[in-house]
Formats: structure tokens, C-alpha cells, sequence
């Protein structure tokens, strides 16, 4: 079956790597890429098409909004302009309007789409997608793979083994009240303890990433990370494979919350979210993702009085 996967946002950062990703690694039939930038986003479209050549047989093309119909997979890559931020919450305000805008045109064009937004702040905002949309909780993915992906590099990079033996998960909020969950930490299969002092010192690097990244102000942020992982969840999808992954989801009573968005780990497959996985925590972890949850839905109540009569 012929697979047609939608990039708003094409043009910028996340949007372009995730596009490039997608049509090297032969993962749709059909990319439509949108995105206000018509001048980088031609390029990009050119480019990719001449990367790609040889490789997979996929189209690639602008589009409007009326090309997403029939849709299979939506990235929402835009967002509002880039400035200097020491929280990704901080985002929240200056992407909302984008966000609630962009929801309504999927929820028109393309309402059986599985979407997949990595516009940050990235919990709040797929909060906001299933408020504004009208599409089922299972079809809507805030992307948060990032911070597992540098957990299990900074735990490889202590232990000295290679990467690829390593897994291990990161729940709760995409930011700062992050969990990271040392007890799913395996290596080669087998679990693998952390003497406290250790586990500060993982938390703390990984703390200062979006600081590292901010710092340099560039404009940029991790693209390339971000697009191996869009990639990942895309092929589960695609292939029905139902693969477990850490992603930001709607909860209605799992894990006891509801109304709001959280990375939690679920199985993926061609309608989206298969299953929600509820882990058991150790105590130290569930202390960590209450205060994280606590966070969070302070954050989504203050999004869902957005779309009140008072918030239209």
C-alpha cells in the first residue's frame, strides 16, 4: 500500500532533516511539504529529490494545504520564529496560535492522518492538536524520542560499550521535569544498576543539552537527532509494527492522569497508538514522575482554558 506522508514546516530545521530521513531510508511513495519559506523550500525539495536518486522511488513536491487530503502521516515541524529561550515551555505562548491553526486544517483535510508534532513545547501543544482537531487521542504523537536517545548515549558513553547494546527510557514532561528511568536501563538485555552519584551526573548533562544548544544561537536545533528518530517511529507505523517507544501521549486514566499529554511508553502501528504501556517505577522514579505529571497538568489546564468561550 502506497504510503503519503505530509511535512508542515517543511522548510526549517526539523522538518527538512525529517523529509531527508523519510525519502533515504525509502519510508513513503509521497512527500508533500509545506511551509511559508517557498524559496528553502524549493531548495530542500530539489535536493532531496537529487539525494534520493537511485535510492527509492519517491515523489517529492510542495504542497497547500489541500494536498495533505488522503494523507497517511502528518509532521508538524512550524512553529513561531526562533529567539534565545532557557525552557522550551517558554514556546508555548508564541506557538499556540500556529498550532490551534494548523490543528483545524488536519482535522478538515486529513482527520485519519496518525500525526506526529515535534513543534516544542511539545506536550502542551500535542494537548493542544487533540483539543483543536478533533482526531482520536491513538492518531496524535508529541515527538520526545530525543531524550531517550541521549539518555542511552550518555549511559553508553560511561559504561564504555557500544551504543546500540543500550536501552532505556525517559518519561514525563519533553524538558526540564523529565524522568529518567534508570530501572529500564538494559545493556546487551541485561539490567544494569547506577550508584546515585552517577545517575546526578546523567541528569545534570542532560539538562544542560538545550542550554548547549541555545547557547550557540545559531537558530538550529538537533535536526539531524531529531530525524533518525521521526524515521523510527515512522517505519513502526508504516509497517504496523507495533514497536515500543517513549512518546508524548494523550492520557484518559493511565498511569492515573488525564487531560494532558505526557511521554509515556506506547506501541505504535498503522493507527497510531496500539497500546499505552504502564510501567511499574521504583520509588524513587514515581517521586520524580508525580512531580513531573504535577507539572505538566498545571501546563494543560492552562491550555484547555485556550479553547473555553472565554480562550476562542
Amino acid at each position: 500500500m502506497a504510503t503519503k506522508i505530509s511535512i508542515i514546516g517543511g522548510a526549517g530545521t526539523l522538518g527538512s532533516c525529517a523529509a531527508f530521513a523519510i525519502a533515504t531510508q525509502g519510508l513513503a511513495d509521497e512527500i508533500v511539504m509545506l511551509d511559508t519559506n517557498k524559496n528553502l523550500l524549493k531548495c530542500h525539495i530539489m535536493d532531496i529529490g537529487t539525494a534520493v536518486t537511485g535510492l527509492h522511488d519517491v515523489e517529492i513536491r510542495e504542497g497547500s494545504d489541500e494536498d495533505m487530503a488522503g494523507s497517511d502521516i502528518i509532521i508538524v515541524a512550524a512553529g513561531a520564529p526562533w529567539r534565545y529561550i532557557s525552557s522550551r515551555m517558554e514556546l508555548l505562548n508564541d506557538s499556540m496560535p500556529i498550532i490551534k491553526e494548523i490543528a483545524w486544517k488536519i482535522g478538515r483535510e486529513c482527520p485519519e492522518a496518525v500525526v506526529i508534532t515535534g513543534t516544542n513545547p511539545v506536550d502542551p501543544l500535542n494537548f493542544a492538536m487533540y483539543l483543536a482537531s478533533g482526531i482520536e487521542r491513538k492518531k496524535l504523537l508529541g515527538y520526545s524520542l530525543n531524550d531517550s536517545i541521549r539518555f542511552r548515549m550518555m549511559v553508553s558513553k560511561l559504561l564504555g560499550v557500544n551504543s546500540k547494546a543500550v536501552d532505556g527510557i525517559v518519561v514525563g514532561e519533553h524538558g526540564e521535569h523529565q524522568v529518567l528511568l534508570f530501572s529500564t536501563v538494559r545493556v546487551n538485555g541485561q539490567f544494569t544498576s547506577f550508584r546515585e552519584e552517577v545517575k546526578q551526573n546523567i541528569k545534570q548533562e542532560i539538562t544542560d543539552a538545550l542550554r548547549g544548544y541555545e547557547s550557540l544561537k545559531t537558530g538550529r536545533t538537533s535536526g539531524w537527532t531529531s530525524a533518525v528518530g521521526f524515521a523510527s517511529l515512522i517505519r513502526s507505523v508504516v509497517n504496523n509494527a507495533g514497536k515500543l517507544f517513549p512518546c508524548s501521549a494523550v492520557l484518559q486514566g493511565e498511569y492515573g492522569y488525564e487531560r494532558l499529554s505526557a511521554t509515556v511508553p506506547v506501541k505504535l502501528g498503522r493507527e497510531g497508538i496500539m497500546e499505552i504501556v504502564e510501567l511499574d517505577l521504583d520509588p524513587g522514579e514515581e517521586e520524580e514522575f508525580e512531580a513531573s505529571m504535577g507539572y505538566l497538568k498545571q501546563v494543560c489546564q492552562a491550555v484547555e482554558k485556550e479553547f473555553s468561550p472565554a480562550g476562542i
